[in-house]
């Protein structure tokens, strides 16, 4: 079983959805938040959720559009949350300017978590020289954190990444933020790279593999197939793309079904029992 973690523009907080296939998602508690900002800006921008190897569950999200902190929770059963902190990865960094949609992998050899995320880092009087990259810290217990590093730098507006290991080698999906948003616009679409190492150097960048206008991708499997949902952030709607290598990919033009107002979703495999927890924690809240 899948589980998409969301957030609405309606509704800047968790929100979950089930899926048996990976393909159409049933939203959890009616479509409603499932968990609510407590720290900063008290929203939840962008929420991720991973399991770590030691089986707990973590969350990370976006403070608001100008924090220089990213929002982090743990759970040992995704109904229950700890108290929210904010994990202030860049505020010794000068200039910073936002630190938008965290995640989260672990780097197998090194045996650390690596979080990613994107930033602006430019002087208030430069600011036709705005423009993200993707950083890094690395932790072992997500109490202390490494300076923060640039991750990937292709040497233009990037932001989204998030990361999957596949075999021995890592998959790096990223927006191409150059371009405006508007139809018939170049880039403002998704590419893919990809590494031996979890640190990179990240070789082989794709061409364009979404339409312009999309963003927020999440890679997961589904058996031998690697999936990709994007988000078509300006017709409010998603896509998926699949592949069998992580090279080339294709649109899936068979039916597929999300929840209305999805933005910038995150996928998880869980166990089936552990879903039907959750759907029955939540199908109960809505009955009563």
């Amino acid at each position: 079983m899948y589980l998409l973690s969301y957030f609405r523009t309606a509704a800047e907080a968790l929100h979950y959805a089930l899926s048996e296939d990976g393909l159409s998602w049933h939203a959890l508690n009616a479509n409603r938040p499932v968990l609510l900002g407590e720290v900063g800006t008290k929203t939840l921008r962008d929420p991720f959720v991973f399991r770590a190897e030691d089986g707990s569950y973590h969350l990370l999200a976006t403070d608001g559009w100008s924090s220089s902190s990213i929002v982090h929770a743990t759970s040992t059963d995704l109904l229950r949350w700890s108290s929210h902190t904010l994990i202030p990865i860049m505020q010794a960094v000068p200039h910073v300017r936002n630190c938008w949609a965290p995640e989260c992998f672990f780097d197998v050899e090194a045996a650390v978590y690596r979080l990613i995320w994107s930033s602006t880092v430019v002087p208030a009087d430069q600011d036709d020289q705005v423009g993200h990259r993707i950083w890094s810290s690395s932790t072992t217990d997500f109490h202390k954190f490494s300076s923060p590093h640039i991750f990937f730098d292709p040497g233009y507006n990037v932001i989204d990444a998030t990361i999957l290991r596949l075999d021995d080698r890592y998959i790096l999906a990223f927006k191409d933020e150059r371009g405006l948003n508007q139809h018939g616009t170049d880039w403002k679409a998704i590419r893919v790279a990809e590494s031996s190492c979890g640190t990179g150097p990240w070789q082989h960048v794709s061409g364009l593999i979404t339409p312009a206008l999309t963003e927020g991708p999440s890679l997961y499997r589904s058996g031998s197939t690697l999936l990709m949902l994007y988000d078509h952030f300006m017709e409010g709607y998603f896509g998926i793309a699949k592949s069998e290598d992580g090279r080339n990919w294709r649109a899936i033009e068979d039916p597929v079904a999300f929840p209305e107002g999805v933005r910038h979703a995150a996928v998880l495999e869980i166990e089936d029992d552990v879903g039907e927890r959750l759907r029955s924690y939540w199908d109960h809240e809505v009955d009563s």
